[in-house]
């Protein structure tokens, strides 16, 4: 009798074990989806706060500079699409309006789909287009462009923190090539931390690290 009261002891633990893994897996899932969550969340804040400001730089401009301004961010976000979606039928749009006699703006993006004469120009917002992809290139380019505009102009390096967490890997080149020539460009350095291979090869001075034992260890890239 005591020996099958063990057998069943012994796979009722074996149960509780597997019901505890399972638990572990699905906590540790969890953990992971509110990480990703949060850092959604930060991407997220930190697009609010540059949209608002370029709302601030539209609302304290005149209407004519106001105008000007607005073409100039169209061309460069513009730019920046097409030069790293390798497409010449996307456009960056601002829609200027009012809302309590204060000027205010609408983003879109604006693509054409089909073929022939049958083609569709589609309008959607940056946060909605490519999963997330087009968001982050817009943001990258609205902060060059108010970087480049700004009066007086801020001196010093651009700081780029995973810039390009969003966009699909058969577009990095095209990132890579795009930061290059704005930095040719401007002669602004570019200081990036970033995951991608892609990004990092384009650098004139790269630096590698690695994690073993819980100790960060340092090498320069040839």
């Amino acid at each position: 009798m005591a020996a099958i009261q063990f057998d069943v002891l012994e796979s009722e633990l074996a149960t509780l074990r597997k019901r505890y893994q399972q638990a572990q897996g699905q906590r540790d899932l969890f953990v992971q989806q509110r990480r990703e969550k949060e850092q959604q969340l930060a991407a997220a804040q930190t697009d609010i706060e540059l949209w608002r400001q370029v709302q601030v730089l539209l609302s304290k401009a005149s209407e004519f500079a106001r105008q000007q301004l607005v073409q100039r961010l169209q061309t460069t976000v513009t730019a920046a699409l097409q030069a790293v979606f390798d497409r010449d039928d996307i456009r960056f749009e601002i829609e200027l309006k009012t809302i309590g006699n204060a000027p205010a703006a609408n983003w879109s993006i604006s693509s054409l789909y089909g073929d022939g004469d049958s083609k569709t120009e589609i309008k959607t917002e940056p946060e909605s287009a490519r999963g997330g992809g087009y968001v982050d290139i817009v943001s990258l380019a609205l902060r060059l462009a108010l970087l480049e505009l700004a009066r007086p102009k801020p001196e010093g390096p651009i700081l780029l923190d995973e810039p390009a967490k969003m966009v699909s890997q058969e577009y990095l080149p095209n990132l890579a090539a795009f930061l290059k020539q704005y930095a040719a460009k401007t002669g602004r350095q570019i200081i990036m931390v970033t995951h991608h291979e892609a990004l990092a090869d384009v650098a004139d001075v790269g630096y590698k690290v690695s994690q073993q034992d819980g100790i960060s260890e340092v090498t320069r890239n040839v």
